[in-house]
């Protein structure tokens, strides 16, 4: 599973996630996300664990009953992402999961990039974290 965040000013963090859990979700979002932010999510049930650990603001919509958008709130950035990915993974042969975490490198860097200079394609191809997270 891939997950993918960003925020309304654009910067978007995504990580292969070994699993679906609060834990793993609170592993890659932890070091990203300020205490008053307010994390708007789906109706995934490891969302509310992981919103109450990181001591954050959580508003879920459910996406299954047509709700798209309350008030302000909405997942449209990160429902984007979603498809830009699906998109941009698409396109290529199968790919194998252990090779994942590169191509989310490659999508930061080709797709969601504007402008990247050889300067920043070689920071961006040297910078791997342990979690395997991109941000921008």
């Amino acid at each position: 599973m891939v997950l993918v965040a960003t925020d309304r000013s654009s910067p978007t963090v995504s990580a292969v996630l070994s699993a679906v859990n609060a834990d793993t979700l609170r592993e890659v979002l932890a070091p990203v996300i300020d205490e008053d932010a307010l994390l708007v999510t789906d109706g995934g049930t490891s969302y509310p664990p992981c919103a109450a650990d990181l001591r954050v603001s959580h508003e879920a919509l459910n996406q299954s009953s047509g709700q798209r958008v309350r008030g302000e709130l909405h997942i449209q950035n990160v429902n984007n992402r979603h498809a830009r990915l699906k998109r941009f993974i698409g396109s290529r042969r199968v790919i194998a999961t252990k090779y994942l975490s590169s191509y989310l490198r490659w999508f930061h860097l080709v797709v969601l990039q504007k402008n990247p200079t050889p300067r920043h394609g070689l920071a961006r191809a040297l910078n791997r974290t342990s979690i395997n997270t991109m941000c921008q």
